[in-house]
């Protein structure tokens, strides 16, 4: 089987959720198919990793986005900003070009920002399964920002942006072969949308080897409450912010010898500044999440926005890390309040939750072992990515 993923930015290094998905499917579909990568990158960086299982790599520089004139032409245009941030007439040269050259049987699509080079792949020598795999139903993002974003112009651009969005995901739904999605709940949404639609659904995972024996060695170490994400996107700032001001100052009173420690990459000014308030860090890129995890007493998801399913739940859990969590943050994976998670909504519901995991060893012990057999069991990559192999196999049938 002959398969070229098709993605916005080349899976290295791992220090987003989209990234983890594409690289660990990509790996282990590449132990029963040919598998091919075309991104775009940023930087000029070594991609030996990938070159380990991919067939081949090829990139293509990435225009600058949220240029003035693409933010102008997402405001009054009919295209939306995200699309237009990822559409370019070198990739669509590059694309092309490869298309004319190697025949694939499915060409996967990450996600709908790439909505606008379907009909080059439509008019590839070899009629391909073009599938798009959606990492997050993006106008429910969307819209779910514009509803909590302070500022009025933004709140206004985003609600449009959510109802293009919406249109493009409608077109995405009636010209693609078939879908792939994180959860049940985004692919009842989109079956909501399309019931004609041809929809799997591939569960975010983690690998679990990766994680394993991250005992605590040192139990004075064992003070630290972690959040775990990108630091530049959009839902991670709102839930590190509304943390760090809201409910961490009334959790310290009560354990003074916590630390909060924000783990992730290009943190944004908001949330540097959050380095300010005593007992918070603020990391930045690390080289590697494992060491905060084996430090960490707890992992909290305080998400109040965003989509999709939470591959930092999933890595928590692998080490051993009791996690609490938002409803919405544990959106889209198959856990229990009480027996693998503890979920909380309200700032006081966290403050709760968090004390009763720092100061209730048999509570820690019972959510960690529980939380391992479930990632164990269901959200290793191994069995996501064979999933996807036999969904591949299906509509190649």
């Amino acid at each position: 089987m002959r398969v070229l993923q098709f993605a916005p930015r080349v899976c290295w290094p791992l220090d987003t959720g989209a990234k983890l998905r594409n690289y660990h499917l990509a790996r282990v579909l590449a132990q029963r198919a040919d598998v091919s990568l075309l991104a775009f990158i940023d930087q000029q960086q070594s991609l030996a990793n990938l070159e380990e299982f991919y067939q081949q790599v090829i990139t293509v520089k990435r225009d600058s986005a949220y240029t003035f004139a693409k933010m102008v032409r997402g405001g009054l245009g009919s295209t939306p900003l995200p699309v237009l941030n990822y559409t370019t007439n070198s990739m669509e040269r590059a694309l092309g070009r490869l298309l004319g050259e190697q025949d694939f049987d499915i060409v996967q699509v990450e996600s709908i920002h790439l909505m606008n080079y379907v009909p080059i792949i439509l008019r590839a020598r070899q009629r391909a399964v073009v599938v798009c795999d959606w990492h997050n139903v993006e106008s429910e993002l969307m819209q779910r920002y514009s509803e909590r974003e302070p500022g009025r112009l933004r709140r206004a651009y985003a609600g449009r942006t959510a109802r293009l969005m919406s249109e493009f995901e409608k077109r995405a739904l009636r010209e693609f072969d078939a879908h792939i999605v994180v959860s049940q709940r985004d692919a009842e949404r989109l079956r909501d949308l399309n019931s004609e639609a041809r929809i799997f659904v591939i569960e975010n995972g983690v690998d679990t080897a990766f994680y394993s024996n991250l005992e605590v060695n040192d139990e004075s170490l064992a003070h630290r409450i972690v959040f775990v994400g990108s630091m530049d996107y959009h839902a991670n700032i709102d839930g590190a912010v509304n943390f760090a001001r809201e409910v961490w100052p009334r959790l310290r009173e009560r354990r003074t010898e916590l630390v909060f420690t924000i783990v992730g990459k290009d943190p944004a000014p908001e949330v540097r500044r959050l380095a300010q308030i005593p007992g918070v860090e603020v990391t930045g890129t690390v080289d590697d999440v494992r060491r905060f995890y084996r430090e960490a007493i707890a992992a909290v998801v305080p998400l109040n926005v965003g989509g999709g399913s939470r591959l930092k739940i999933l890595e928590a859990m692998a080490a051993g890390v009791p996690v609490v969590s938002t409803t919405l943050g544990a959106e889209g994976l198959e856990v229990q309040h009480d027996e693998n998670i503890l979920t909380a909504d309200t700032n006081e519901q966290l403050v709760e939750a968090i004390s009763s995991v720092v100061e209730n060893e048999a509570l820690r012990n019972d959510l960690s072992l529980a939380g391992r057999a479930l990632v164990a069991s269901r959200y290793d990559w191994s069995s996501r990515g064979a999933s996807l192999f036999r969904s591949y196999e299906e509509l190649l049938a």
